[in-house]
């Protein structure tokens, strides 16, 4: 894994937007004022209001670079529905209208690939660019948000970072997935950690992320919706030493199974567990209040083992006040202690048992092609 460290000279400016109001309100405005690029990935963009929306913004753009990277995932799997296992006629015309979608934004002169064609082997399905970027002249997007109406439902983030030396970087790791490229990256710029990870060589790029959990000394306050090993062990390593941890996550969770595995380990290993009455697709970490991790891994063993993923490590203090006043402070007032009724140590075993058996089969795949031009041929 590289390692690169650019000049420092300009100062960050971040800003925090809670929820996808917030976040397009503030990200439309960007894009309607690029005149240099526009570069836009992601793992679920839609044909729906929500896309139509983004992809429109970018249809009109008046910036001479304007590109998108959607996951081969948004041709598979549509409103949280695979294609391939549902009759339902919405399902399918949505799915028709995404690739009209996508076709209107090429005959507007902007690029469409897609990363990581599954191809003739379903298996490859687990192996997602689940990257969400955007970049605006010299504005970077980090953080959570994917463009459907169901994503824009659920409670999210997305970090706003102006810095021209940042958003060079992260356009430079842009056109290394426009151009197929593989390799991880990492670099120190405006005072932030950036991670770029390919999926591959995910277990080396991401330890330094859980060594820092496992470190954290007073305190780890985690939001993701589908933590596991081995981001869970390093909480409780924290847990163990003294620090207080704790982890928000959604009780009603579009994937119980985390769930499930999460009441069965998480709080034997001194982790308290807080269940928000919404679904949170949210992914951040503050760490000894001092240290906050954005960006699109959800802190699980997916991430760690196959999916590209981009992370940030920022410690400027208004972010991290914002992050408290509007993230953490909402959830602690919300959320609630498990019940009774959550709990189950069958469905707690049945948890880690199927994660287990999932982990072991994923990492033995190994990484195909990883670009092709929109439409996809079969």
């Amino acid at each position: 894994m590289g390692e690169g460290s650019l000049p420092d000279d300009e100062p960050l400016q971040a800003e925090l937007l809670v929820g996808s109001a917030a976040f397009w309100a503030r990200c439309s405005r960007d894009i309607a004022k690029a005149r240099q690029r526009v570069l836009v990935q992601a793992m679920t963009f839609e044909g729906d209001a929500a896309g139509l929306a983004v992809a429109g913004a970018i249809a009109d753009s008046r910036a001479a670079d304007r590109r998108v990277l959607v996951d081969d995932y948004t041709r598979h799997v549509v409103n949280d529905t695979f294609l391939a296992l549902t009759r339902d006629p919405a399902i399918h015309a949505e799915a028709a209208e995404t690739a009209a979608m996508f076709a209107r934004l090429l005959a507007a002169g902007a690029g469409v690939r897609v990363t990581n064609p599954i191809g003739a082997n379903p298996l490859r399905y687990a192996l997602r660019n689940h990257k969400k970027l955007l970049v605006i002249d010299d504005v970077a997007w980090l953080g959570g948000i994917n463009f459907s109406d169901h994503n824009f439902a659920w409670h999210d983030t997305m970090v706003r970072v102006e810095h021209p030396g940042i958003a060079d970087w992260l356009a430079d790791e842009f056109e290394q997935d426009w151009q197929g490229h593989g390799g991880s990256r990492t670099a120190q710029i405006g005072g932030a950690t950036l991670l770029s990870m390919d999926g591959a060589d995910n277990p080396a790029g991401f330890a330094p992320l859980i060594a820092a959990f496992a470190g954290a000394r007073h305190s780890l306050e985690v939001v993701s919706a589908y933590p596991t090993f081995p981001f869970v062990e390093a909480m409780g390593e924290a847990a163990r030493a003294g620090a207080e941890v704790t982890l928000y996550t959604p009780r009603p969770n579009n994937k119980p199974i985390i769930r499930d595995y999460l009441l069965g380990m998480a709080e034997s290993a001194g982790i308290r567990i807080r269940l928000t009455p919404m679904m949170t697709h949210a992914k951040a970490a503050l760490i000894d209040g001092a240290a906050l991790v954005v960006g699109s891994s959800n802190f699980d063993f997916v991430s760690y083992r196959a999916n590209a993923e981009y992370v940030a490590v920022l410690r400027d203090a208004g972010l991290i006040q914002a992050f408290r006043d509007h993230v953490l402070i909402p959830l602690q007032a919300g959320s609630s202690a498990p019940a009774p009724e959550d709990r189950s140590a069958f469905r707690s075993w049945r948890a880690r048992l199927g994660l287990g058996l999932a982990d072991r089969a994923i990492a033995r795949l190994r990484h195909g092609p990883r670009i092709a031009e929109w439409p996809v041929r079969p």
